[in-house]
Parts: structure tokens; sequence; C-alpha cells
């Protein structure tokens, strides 16, 4: 385990956190500022002191609750090996069993792992008194599973629910019914105060902001390398660097763009494994597919080709797909992520691939919430993960993303009026949506080594 280093940003958190009144703690802040450390250790102790048998973390799905709280450098299997292991429901899925040696508490509790992206996980919570919640993230949690969680814990004795996330829209539910609520803590940027100091402040909800100089081992010399992995005043620079709130502007991934980093002849032998994203097309839309190489350590995902057409049959849009893959048949090409939407000929194409391609699994793509799928383009853009051939293919998948704009609807974050490169953006995703949280964590890890 690495050295863990107290500070008095991590006293003051904790303090905050494990206060006999605090109800609701709010970190909220830059990347690399300690906030999710403190909050995992306060969960810990704040478990260890609760009189409740049940409790719960929550992060994005099952994979972000291993890697950023479980099993991340100071996470709670690495820091209580003594104390926690994880087993398995009989009928169900995996749980924390807790030991406490503090007299007069429970000596055992029972720590759920909840992925909030699907709610036939969120939804076993119902019917269940929970004690202290923690939810990394928040900011994507469904604003349903956020009002369940509090509803949990009204027969609660002394509940605490602790919450993680960076800046986000102003006007984003999280803020409105929660945060703004909050009592603010130690300093804070003068936008958000400016956001809180409107609101009625609710008894034993505290917010605290924090900064990259609140972790130890951000030296200003990491901090100044850091703030270089955005472009200054892009969005994800205010609300990852700078840890603000902020609105987005207009086009999505256009100011992350860079055809000289991004674009280059790309050698298939610099990828380990491939897979392909097939977007149906509805009635007034294209299809398009496309074959996308990635890394074992998801550094470099590469766009190594496409294949984009008009609406045509289901008989037609396969002639297409075979001769796509075989194609490219010599490399090590896992699955083929097909429209979720599409299940009858995910179906067929599975029977149809156990003869042509046994080696290729078909599967319905994971589509995660759109916004998802946009930050994940973002953060692969700017942290130089991506990268198109240099072909006309390429070239035009490039020019798909360059033109994505950012939806006015509500509830809608990429603008999609059936246009050709939506499609193309969509198929993508299909194929990238199976790696996502490997993805982030190798962004996490290029973070890291820049700072």
């Amino acid at each position: 385990m690495k050295e863990f280093i107290i500070n008095d940003a991590y006293l003051d958190g904790m303090a905050i956190a494990l206060h006999p009144k605090t109800r609701l703690f709010a970190c909220e802040g830059t990347i690399r500022s300690q906030k999710t450390v403190t909050q995992i250790q306060a969960f810990f102790e704040a478990v260890q002191d609760n009189n409740e048998r049940l409790h719960l973390i929550a992060a994005q799905d099952l994979d972000a609750v291993r890697d950023n709280i479980l099993q991340s450098d100071f996470g709670l299997e690495i820091c209580y090996p003594k104390y926690i292991s994880r087993e398995r429901e009989e009928f169900g899925g995996y749980y924390l069993k807790m030991k406490c040696d503090i007299p007069g508490k429970p000596k055992i509790k029972k720590v759920l792992l909840c992925g909030f992206s699907r709610a036939d996980h969120w939804k076993k919570i119902l019917g269940k008194t929970i004690g202290v919640i923690f939810v990394d993230e928040v900011n994507n949690a469904h604003e349903q599973f956020i009002d369940e969680c509090f509803a949990r814990q009204a027969s609660a004795d002394s509940p605490k629910t602790f919450w993680t996330l960076n800046g986000d829209v102003p006007s984003h539910y999280i803020y409105q019914k929660y945060i703004n609520r909050c009592f603010i803590i130690g300093d804070a940027p003068a936008s958000i105060r400016a956001d809180m100091d409107k609101f009625p402040k609710e008894s034993g909800w505290y917010y605290r902001h924090w900064k990259m100089e609140d972790n130890p081992i951000m030296t200003p010399e990491k901090i100044e390398r850091t703030k270089r992995i955005y472009p200054v005043d892009s969005y994800y620079y205010k609300i990852k660097i700078l840890g603000e709130r902020g609105a987005p502007g207009k086009m999505l991934y256009l100011e992350y763009m860079d055809p000289k980093r991004h674009i280059k002849p790309l050698d298939v032998r610099n990828y380990h494994y491939f897979g392909i994203g097939f977007d149906i097309g509805a009635t007034r839309a294209y299809n398009s597919i496309s074959l996308w190489g990635f890394r074992n350590d998801y550094t470099k995902v590469g766009m190594i080709d496409k294949m984009t057409f008009k609406q045509c049959g289901y008989n037609e849009k396969t002639k297409h797909l075979i001769s796509f893959i075989k194609r490219y048949r010599h490399l090590n090409i896992r699955y083929v992520s097909i429209d979720s939407a599409e299940l009858n000929y995910i179906q067929d194409m599975k029977a149809l691939f156990s003869v042509e391609f046994p080696d290729i699994e078909v599967i319905a793509s994971y589509k995660a919430t759109i916004k998802q799928r946009v930050d994940l383009g973002i953060i692969m853009f700017s942290h130089d993960q991506i990268e198109f051939n240099d072909t006309s293919e390429g070239r035009d998948a490039y020019d798909a993303f360059m033109v994505a704009k950012r939806s006015e609807k509500p509830n809608e974050v990429r603008e999609d009026n059936n246009e050709r490169h939506n499609d193309i953006i969509d198929s993508s995703e299909y194929a990238w949506t199976p790696q996502m949280n490997k993805i982030l964590l190798a962004a996490k890890k290029y973070e890291q080594g820049a700072a």
C-alpha cells in the first residue's frame, strides 16, 4: 500500500463527516483533490460507529465500485483487509462483510454494493433500512435513486450520506434539490457560493469544496502539469481542473480535438484486440459499422475502419456486416456490439456467428447514458487515448465527432436529427462502451502520470 499522508484537509473532511450532527456531507471539486479518499475513510469509520447492520456503497456500476472505492490505492479492501471481506449472496450479488470491534455495536455489518446505472440493480435497496450511504459521482445518478436512498434512511437511528462529484451544470437536480441547501464549510469558488447562498439551509447538511492543493501528493509542479490536460477555458477545464460548475458549449467535442494529435496512419499490430460497433439506422437514418482497436493497457483506442451505408433491409445489413468482418478476419476481433434496441436481430446474428465466426461474440450494446458516452469521448480526446486512421473512412469518423452538437432539448445531451454523423458516433460508442471502465481507469492513470 502507498504511504497514507494525513494533512489538514483530510482531518477537516473527516471531522465534518463524522460529526454527530452531520446527516449529509457533499464533497465537490477538482480531480486529484483527495475528496474520494477522504469519503472512503469516513465511510468506514461511520459504518463502524453506526447502530444499523445494513449500509450501502453506490457508483455508476459494480466495476466502478471495485476500481474507485474498493481496490483503489486507499480503497476499503486495500486499507482494511482484517475488517472487510467480499462475500456473495446465495441468491444475489456481492456485498462487503465488515467486522466491527466497537462495544455495543453489531459485530458484523453488511455493505450492499450497487450500480445506479441500472434500475434492476439499485431497486434491490427497496424496503430496507440503511444506516450509512456513500454515492460516488452522485451527479451521474438518477434522481429517483437519490430520493430512494434518503427514504431508506428514514427509520435509521443516525443516518449519514456521503457524496462525491466534480462540477456539473448549475441547473442539475443534485444542486437544486440537495447540495445548494448545504452549509458551506471552508472556502468555495465565488460562483458556487453565489449559487448556494440563494437557498435555505438544511440542518446537518454540509458541503466542502476540494482543490488539488488539498491533496498532499500534489506539488505545485504536479498541479501545473495537470492543468495542461484540458484546454484552458474549456468546459472540462472548468469542472475538472477548477472544480467549478458550468454550462458546456454548443459543440460537444471540438475544443478537445486536434487532427495533428488524433489523426495518423494506424498499424493494427499496435493493438492487442478489436471490437466492432454496429448501429442499426431507423427509418431515415444510416447504418454504421465501426472497427476499433484496443491496447491491453487502454492507453490507445484506435478507429481502424468503418462502413456507413443508407437504410436497407436486414438481409442487406447482414451482408455488409459479414463482408466487413471477412475483410479483417486476420485480426483478434472479440465482439460485435449491436444496437441493443434490435434484440431480434441480435439473436439472429448470434445464431449466424456460431457457425460463421464462432470466436466472435455477438453482444447487445451497453449504451450507458448519452452523457456518459459523451463524457467518455471527451476524456479520450483530451487524454490522447483516441486516434483515427489517416484514411478516408478514418477522417470521416473524425469529422463526425467534430460536427456533433449539444442538444438544446431538455434531457437530451447530444443533438440527434437522424443525421449521418450521429450514426457514425453511435457505432463507435457501441464498440467502446464494453470497455468503458477500463478506458476510464487508464485515463485516471494518465492524470496521475501527468501529475
